[in-house]
């Protein structure tokens, strides 16, 4: 079967498959064809080849009308992906301002910790000399008693 006549339309055909269809609804394998009629003489076309002109429940189907369904479907999985990439891209640069604010909190933190540290440090020392002062009057009470 090497071309089928053409008077037959896709919007005849009960297959309303969008995009270049590999499986008729019957489940049999598309074929490619062209067509070799006066009115579409070497127009691609897709069609099952178990169909026939009596038999409108086979795909019948124009090769460059799925291309530009292909194509319309195409466009519109991309508008989607666009859309998808702006909103991550916000995400993002929220992300990115939030991650700033964080670090501007860690990095206080970590001067308050480090102001803590210098705190403690000092204090250290100002506990050993109240210690040595406290053992050194110690010895002297000890030694006013005796």
């Amino acid at each position: 079967m090497s071309s089928v006549n053409s008077s037959s339309t896709p919007t005849d055909r009960l297959a309303k498959q969008r995009g270049i269809s590999t499986r008729c609804n019957c489940g049999q394998a598309v074929s490619r064809f062209t067509s070799k009629t006066v009115k579409n003489l070497g127009r691609l076309f897709h069609c099952c080849p178990m169909g026939s002109d009596k038999e409108k429940i086979h795909l019948l189907k124009w090769t460059d009308k799925s291309v530009v369904e292909e194509i319309e479907d195409f466009q519109d999985l991309f508008d989607v992906l666009l859309v998808d990439n702006i909103e991550i891209q916000k995400s993002v640069r929220g992300g990115e301002a939030m991650m700033k604010g964080h670090e501007s909190r860690i990095k206080e933190t970590e001067d308050a910790i480090a102001h803590c540290e210098e705190k403690i440090t000092k204090c250290i020392k100002e506990l050993r000399i109240i210690k040595s002062l406290f053992v050194c009057c110690l010895v002297m009470v000890f030694m006013y008693i005796a």
